[in-house]
């Protein structure tokens, strides 16, 4: 059973990330689009405005969606229990977030976030009526259909967003994307998935039972990711939360590209193998060893590149970002590693001891945000981010070993090698660097780019395959890349020859 189970989960993870591929593409061409046509401070604002929602989005993260992957045998009465609960949440969001508006504004002395804040909430209540049903998708590792739902939201977003900016020239452009991108997913709900909620509380005590923890969890989580909004915006203005926001959105593309799609198909095939302990190690230890050999040089290579990243992407007038680019690169190579560790505890359910670590991660953030952002501004939350993301890693690795027997050793092996032949690459990049970006004109910078992206790639390949081999040929990802090249040149072979 692991074994099939390990199965699904690759095809899950290359739908995920096939997802996020596309995804990053649309993302990447609108905000090309968007950076040209909208100011720092824009972004700043619908930020500002976001950090809020999502603080009162909080009611509504009970996690009823991991409540039901997690219960392999939840039946229709849990469905609808979470599909009402999520209803009466979105609902009671919207209030919130209406009556809140104000001072929110206030907060920030911007007036301009009032009516943002307003029609923002309106989006709790949409998604408070989304199917429930497609939660399946996942449960049912059946990711191809979850791929054509996301994407379809996703895509929503880009269409009106993109159009209204040329028009509006205004941060209303972003600010109907995001909504559109909701009203799309719950309408499109009801036509993918045939199951039709209705009223119900019968279980509702049965889903607290677990999501009372994943309610904890979020809340955790909101201060992990919204925190330098409140310093940042509330010390530094709209400005500076925008460049840093932009910032973090590039600079953590490993994370959000490899780390979140592999997290979004490892919990629901982790919880289907949580009985057998031998099946979740190897799993676990494949997904951190493919990781690592593709995350680890990603993030080092954006460090690498991005003086010249900032100004042939986003252009001239975000240049202050690219020492924000290269702190949050090195921080979330970090952080990228803390994802498989959340799944495997979560459908193990421990999400209490995932709390705990994302708790430690927040306490050490909002002590370096205090002390740095008033003298430093966003570069000191740069320097935040990255100290909390390495003094708590120990305590993720702690939970990892303590609650599913898993040691650090399994991730010393599966790093060592991409960070010696990251750090290879690196060296190389950042000697031939300084010539590329003293180059006038963004055209030569952006040969310079490439050129930089294809000689990193090439240093690094060589670089880890000569390790490998040096050591041995051991078993990790040099050797699932190995073996899955040769599938696939098999499948061709036999192709070719049945077409003869």
């Amino acid at each position: 059973m692991a074994t099939g189970i390990q199965h699904s989960m690759a095809r899950g993870t290359a739908w995920m990330m096939l997802f996020k591929l596309v995804e990053r593409s649309l993302a990447l061409v609108s905000t090309l689009i968007l950076v040209r046509l909208l100011s720092p401070a824009d972004f700043g604002i619908v930020a500002m405005a976001m950090s809020f929602v999502a603080m009162a989005e909080l009611l509504s993260a009970f996690g009823f969606d991991l409540a039901l992957i997690h219960k392999q045998d939840a039946n229709e009465s849990n469905y609808h229990t979470a599909w009402t609960c999520n209803l009466l949440l979105g609902f009671v969001i919207t209030a919130v977030m209406i009556a809140l508006a104000q001072p929110i504004a206030a907060f920030y002395n911007r007036p301009d976030v009032f009516w943002v804040v307003c029609i923002l909430a309106v989006g709790a209540s949409i998604g408070g009526l989304e199917n429930i049903g497609v939660v399946a998708f996942r449960k049912d590792l059946q990711f191809r259909k979850e791929f054509a739902f996301l994407l379809s939201k996703k895509l929503a977003g880009v269409l009106v967003a993109v159009p209204l900016a040329f028009w509006l020239r205004s941060y209303w452009a972003l600010v109907a994307g995001m909504l559109a991108s909701r009203l799309c997913a719950t309408a499109l709900s009801y036509f993918v998935h045939p199951f039709r909620p209705r009223w119900s509380l019968a279980s509702i005590g049965e889903m607290m039972h677990f999501s009372k923890w994943i309610l904890v969890n979020n809340v955790v989580i909101f201060f992990k990711e919204k925190t330098t909004d409140f310093v940042i915006g509330g010390i530094k203005g709209p400005t500076a939360l925008g460049l840093y926001n932009v910032s973090s959105e590039f600079s953590n593309l490993p994370l959000t590209e490899l780390a979140a799609p592999m997290n979004r198909a490892l919990l629901p095939a982790y919880a289907k193998i949580q009985d057998d302990q031998e099946g979740v190690r190897s799993a676990f230890g494949n997904t951190i060893a493919i990781l690592a050999v593709v995350a680890i040089p990603a993030s080092t290579g954006i460090f690498a590149v991005a003086p010249l990243l900032v100004p042939v992407i986003l252009g001239a007038n975000w240049l202050q970002a690219i020492p924000l680019m290269e702190l949050l690169a090195l921080a979330g190579g970090v952080v990228l590693f803390h994802s498989p560790i959340c799944s495997l505890l979560i459908a193990g359910g421990r999400p209490e001891a995932v709390a705990r670590c994302h708790a430690i991660f927040v306490g050490v953030l909002i002590c370096g945000l205090l002390l740095l952002v008033p003298n430093l501004g966003e570069q000191g939350a740069a320097y935040a981010t990255l100290a909390a993301a390495v003094i708590a890693t120990p305590a993720y690795l702690w939970e990892l070993w303590k609650r599913a027997g898993i040691g650090p050793a399994l991730f010393l092996g599966a790093i060592a090698r991409p960070i010696f032949a990251s750090v290879a690459m690196l060296i190389v990049l950042r000697l031939a660097l300084p010539v590329a970006e003293a180059m006038a004109g963004v055209a030569w910078q952006a040969l310079s780019l490439i050129l930089g992206i294809v000689l990193g790639a090439i240093i690094y390949a060589t670089v880890i395959w000569a390790t490998w081999l040096a050591v041995g040929r051991p078993g990790g990802a040099e050797q699932i890349v190995l073996d899955q090249l040769r599938r696939t040149y098999s499948r061709m072979r036999k192709r070719t020859g049945d077409s003869g």
